[in-house]
């Protein structure tokens, strides 16, 4: 049955802390989390509001995080995300890890699958603006041949698929990867030419339409809306509903329940801290 999930992304004065509370009273099955808001210095503080929900890790990549696991000259920064990642696995309940073929310009593919190989967790790649359908392809059957069973599958980012093959052929790469490896699917909203993640409605893809293809195909593994506080935190949890009301009619009801009791208590203390 497919797992619905949300990144976890700081948004103003709310860490990953906050918002992993946030995310656990509203119903939330899966969370992803990412560098930006986990590391060996919060960690501790972070362990005991996971719980029993699962959690995915999105490795470091270049445009947030300043560096990645392609790159040969951060050796140390690495190793440190290596070593909170084994350290904390699972304390942390993490079920995969994500992570984009080489994008910075010193990175290489070589140095990819070493620093990949010393991690003790599945992997999956996420397909990223810059490679076409058919070069993503060519380097994920490259990374099957290295890394074997470590590589568990593919990650399909609607909005980057979008930014590469524009409205009319953004789900075809459906048909040109191996759909049955298919593990999991990132969801936002985005603009022509920014993968700006935003919340569903917010930017130009139909998301109806995206939602019922991912439906017809039966699709049963998990989707995470790696959805930014844009326009506003509420309209993160409408986009969750919207996905859950789709693919999961129970968790969609709890969610809307939780939501109801408990959005004038958390909107009051967001007003008091500034934040909308």
């Amino acid at each position: 049955m497919v797992l619905i999930g949300q990144t976890l992304q700081a948004h103003k004065g709310l860490t990953t802390e906050h918002l992993l509370r946030f995310t656990r009273l509203l119903g939330f099955e899966l969370c992803e989390i990412n560098p930006a808001g986990t590391s060996l210095e919060n960690v501790d503080k972070l362990i005991p509001l996971v719980g029993d929900m699962p959690l995915t890790f999105h490795l470091p990549i270049e445009g947030i995080e300043n560096f990645e696991f392609a790159q040969p000259n951060k050796k140390d920064e690495i190793k440190s995300i290596i070593k909170l990642i084994n350290n904390n696995k699972d304390d942390l309940n993490l079920i995969l890890g994500v992570f984009h073929p080489p994008e910075a310009e010193n990175g290489n593919l070589k140095t990819l699958v070493e620093n990949l190989s010393q991690l003790d967790i599945k992997l999956i790649v996420e397909n990223v603006p810059d490679y076409t359908d058919n070069e993503f392809l060519e380097i994920y059957n490259t990374l099957k041949d290295h890394l074997g069973v470590q590589l568990k599958g593919w990650l399909f980012d609607v909005a980057h698929s979008y930014l590469v093959n524009g409205p009319s052929n953004f789900m075809e790469i459906l048909n040109i990867l191996p759909y049955e490896e298919l593990e999991e699917i990132h969801l936002s909203d985005c603009l022509e030419d920014r993968d700006a993640h935003y919340a569903f409605g917010a930017g130009v893809l139909p998301i109806n339409e995206i939602l019922r293809e991912i439906k017809d195909r039966e699709f049963d593994r998990i989707i995470v809306n790696e959805i930014d506080a844009y326009p506003s935190i509420w309209s993160v949890i409408d986009s969750y509903r919207m996905v859950a009301k789709l693919f999961k009619k129970s968790l969609y009801r709890k969610v809307t329940f939780r939501y109801r009791l408990v959005k004038p208590l958390i909107q009051k203390k967001l007003s008091k801290a500034g934040i909308s």
